[in-house]
């Protein structure tokens, strides 16, 4: 939150300045609840009041519940991108391979959808670098891949081409203390890309250069989006955080009494208000009285008879541990978990039916995911071929993992018996992802498959050369 974002930006235009306000306007907005979902997703939300004072020796007691970082972290492990392919079947050609290792793409994929889930959203942007001295007129160009997450970036969506029609970027600092460089992306009120940056007099327009695609060089990954809210909803929404309030309240009452378990309440009968008073005429804190081994208190001066007192049954943990699990049950059913991942455990281990269910939703949103994320992933990949000079553009799509990775088998057994049927061919690009195959399994299989219709090719051609034609079948008898 002490990121200091700049409100003027000199070689701007009106209109452009204008959208430029507005944009910081909607990302500043957004940012203090964006904050307080990634305090969630660190374990450092604060406590919440619990409805009464807490004794000095709750003050050091930290507690700290991954539960949203765990339901995270459980979907974006099955929403993972192990490669690409091409729509048409064929091998990758170089420039995608190499934008793909130079950008690092499979952990930046698994970084913005991660973000993305934290955040409801996060964006991608292809950068054009310059590789070479113009001066010598030996200029190339490169893609660079670069996520923006949501307390950094915002944008303008279009509804009606269900796209981002401007987008601000902030380039900050790796200790996100600075802001170091500001791209501006817009369709309108002109197709252009401008990039900002600081000097000693403030923050300029550095270059500013016509988009010619029609679309910016920015994509939105959004997580459950809708007509509504096209940036996606936040998996750590309202429900997650008012859970893993309640399980830290219970975490902390449950830490004070261990402090106080050995000691059984007590009554007292017949005492007054001024047997409770320190020297200074203040009443003594409860938890006080509590602690205290020895409990000395004078006659009553009005009646001079002694005061009576007495002790209750110690306390029980049960009713914290009951108010846990009931908590960790809501949890996991809002997050789609089994109740047993939250790491409380019960007395009635969750069946293999409710475990398979709870799975089964999850591999549901995973899929819809694939879906959310699959479509960003073409274009950027698109609009990078084009940032990349020499490259012959070719479509491109991500190579999910399957999500039900527990399940493989099962899928394998569905894929054979699709074969055997004939309603699959063996060496299809269905069969492959049915399969579960990686980039270099399909990779090895694509090089066989043709090594194998290129010796039936030759085969065929040598049984032509070798079988007597039709017109003339004693054509290889001999004369006598």
């Amino acid at each position: 939150m002490s990121l200091t974002f700049p409100t003027t930006i000199s070689g701007l235009g009106s209109a452009e300045q204008r959208l430029y306000r507005t944009l910081l306007r909607r990302l500043l907005n957004k940012r203090k609840r964006n904050a307080l979902r990634r305090a969630y997703m660190d374990g450092r939300n604060e406590l919440h009041d619990i409805g009464y004072a807490l004794p000095p020796i709750a003050a050091d007691i930290d507690i700290v519940v991954g539960w949203p970082a765990k339901a995270v972290e459980a979907l974006a492990n099955r929403v993972v991108m192990d490669g690409l392919q091409s729509e048409d079947g064929m091998d990758l050609t170089e420039h995608i391979k190499t934008i793909v290792s130079s950008n690092d793409l499979l952990s930046m994929a698994d970084s913005v959808h991660t973000d993305a889930m934290v955040y409801s959203c996060s964006f991608v942007a292809v950068h054009r670098d310059i590789v070479g001295d113009p001066d010598m007129g030996n200029v190339t160009y490169t893609a660079v891949l670069q996520e923006y997450t949501a307390d950094v970036a915002t944008g303008i969506w279009d509804k009606t081409k269900h796209r981002l029609d401007s987008a601000l970027l902030f380039d900050v600092s790796d200790d996100y203390e600075q802001v170091i460089g500001i791209h501006l992306m817009m369709q309108h009120p002109r197709k252009a890309i401008i990039n900002i940056v600081p000097d000693d007099e403030g923050w300029h327009v550095q270059d500013d250069y016509v988009n010619r695609e029609d679309r910016i060089p920015c994509e939105l990954f959004a997580f459950r989006p809708d007509e509504r809210r096209p940036f996606g909803r936040s998996r750590i929404d309202r429900t997650v955080m008012s859970l893993t309030d309640s399980a830290v309240r219970t975490f902390v009452r449950s830490e004070v009494q261990a402090e106080l378990y050995s000691v059984p309440p007590r009554y007292i009968i017949g005492a007054s208000e001024q047997m409770f008073t320190d020297g200074t005429g203040k009443l003594i804190p409860r938890w006080q009285l509590m602690l205290d081994q020895m409990l000395i208190l004078p006659h009553d001066p009005e009646s001079g008879e002694n005061v009576q007192v007495g002790q209750f049954t110690q306390y029980s943990f049960e009713p914290h541990s009951a108010q846990l699990r009931q908590t960790a049950t809501m949890f996991a059913s809002a997050t789609s978990l089994p109740p047993d991942a939250m790491g409380v455990l019960t007395d009635n281990p969750s069946s293999a039916e409710a475990i398979d269910k709870a799975q089964k939703e999850l591999c549901l949103l995973a899929e819809k995911c694939q879906r959310w994320f699959g479509t960003p992933w073409q274009h950027i990949l698109a609009r990078a071929q084009k940032e990349t000079s020499g490259a012959t553009e070719i479509r491109v799509r991500p190579q999910w993992r399957n999500p039900a990775t527990p399940s493989r088998a099962a899928a394998a057994d569905a894929a054979v018996k699709l074969v055997q049927a004939n309603i699959l061919p063996a060496d299809s690009e269905v069969t492959y992802d049915m399969l579960d195959l990686s980039g270099e399994q399909r990779k090895i299989l694509r090089y066989e498959r043709r090594e194998k219709e290129a010796q039936a090719a030759l085969d065929a051609m040598s049984m032509q050369m070798q079988t007597p034609t039709a017109a003339n079948p004693d054509s290889n008898a001999g004369g006598g």
